[in-house]
C-alpha cells in the first residue's frame, strides 16, 4: 500500500486529484492510500518521518507555501518522493533545493499525472523490495536490508545496528524475523538477528559481525554455517 498525501488549498485542485488518483488506481491496479490537507501548516501537524512515500504538493498556497512546507520534511524524512505542483515553470527549479522528484504545471491533465505518478510508484516499488518499515520510538522509519548489521535484544529492548545509526525498536525479534524472511538474516543466538552478509570469522561460540562480536549458540551453529556458506554460494 503506497501512502500519497495531498497538499493542495484550492478545493477544485484538491477534488481533481484525487479523482485522478482513483482513476490511476482503478487502471494500474497500484493499492493507494489517499490522505487530504488543506494547507502546509495542517499537513505538518500530522507529518512524521516515514508516514508518506509521495506527497503532491501545491507550491502556492495561502497561508504556508509547498516550498516551506518542503523544507520542513526534509529536515526530517529525505525519503518521501515530492511531486509539486505548480502554476509557473519557473517554481519548479527551486525544487532541486528540496530534492524533489518531480514536477507538474496546472491546469493538470490526466496524461501527464498518470505519467509522473507512475515514475514514482515505480521508484518506490523498487525501493520497498531492498527496504523495511521500522517503528522506532513514536516514528516509522525506512531502513535499507542491506545497511542493516545486526538486531540485538537487551533487557526485553531491541535494537538495530545499521552501518551509520543504531536505532530502538518497538518490534520483538520474533517478529523481525517474520517481517525479513530473508536469507541474509540468521538468528545466530535467542537475542541476536544477524546479516550474514557482514559476518567476517566464526569462532568456536561466537561471530564477527562487523566490528561486533555476537554470541553464537551451539545448537544453532551448524546451520548458521551453511546460512553463510549459501549467501556465499549465491554470488558466486
Amino acid at each position: 500500500m503506497i501512502h500519497i498525501a495531498i497538499v493542495e488549498d484550492e478545493n477544485k485542485d484538491r477534488e481533481l486529484l484525487k479523482e485522478y488518483l482513483d482513476r490511476f488506481q482503478a487502471e494500474k491496479g497500484e493499492p493507494l492510500f489517499v490522505h487530504v490537507y488543506p494547507d502546509g501548516e495542517e499537513f505538518l501537524e500530522s507529518f512524521s518521518s516515514g508516514k508518506f512515500d509521495i506527497l503532491l504538493l501545491d507550491i502556492h498556497m495561502q497561508y504556508m507555501n509547498g516550498m516551506a512546507t518542503a523544507q520542513e520534511i526534509r529536515k526530517s524524512d529525505e525519503n518521501v518522493l515530492i511531486i509539486f505542483i505548480t502554476n509557473l515553470v519557473q517554481y519548479a527549479v527551486q525544487g532541486y533545493s528540496v530534492r524533489a522528484f518531480d514536477f507538474i504545471v496546472k491546469p493538470v491533465e490526466y496524461s501527464v499525472f498518470a505519467q509522473k505518478l507512475y515514475r514514482a510508484t515505480q521508484r518506490l516499488n523498487r525501493t520497498i523490495h531492498s527496504c523495511v518499515r521500522f517503528k522506532v520510538l513514536d516514528q516509522i522509519v525506512n531502513l535499507q536490508l542491506s545497511g542493516i548489521l545486526y538486531f540485538e535484544i537487551v533487557a526485553r529492548k531491541l535494537f538495530i545496528y545499521t552501518d551509520t545509526e543504531i536505532y530502538r525498536c518497538n518490534d520483538t525479534l520474533h517478529s523481525i524475523e517474520e517481517k525479513l524472511n530473508d536469507g541474509h538474516f540468521f538468528r545466530c543466538h535467542a537475542g541476536y538477528l544477524v546479516n550474514v552478509a557482514y559476518v567476517r570469522s566464526v569462532g568456536k561460540d561466537y561471530a564477527m559481525v562487523g566490528s561486533a562480536r555476537i554470541p553464537v549458540s551451539k545448537h544453532r551453529r551448524k546451520a548458521f554455517l551453511d546460512a553463510i556458506g549459501n549467501y556465499l554460494g549465491s554470488k558466486i
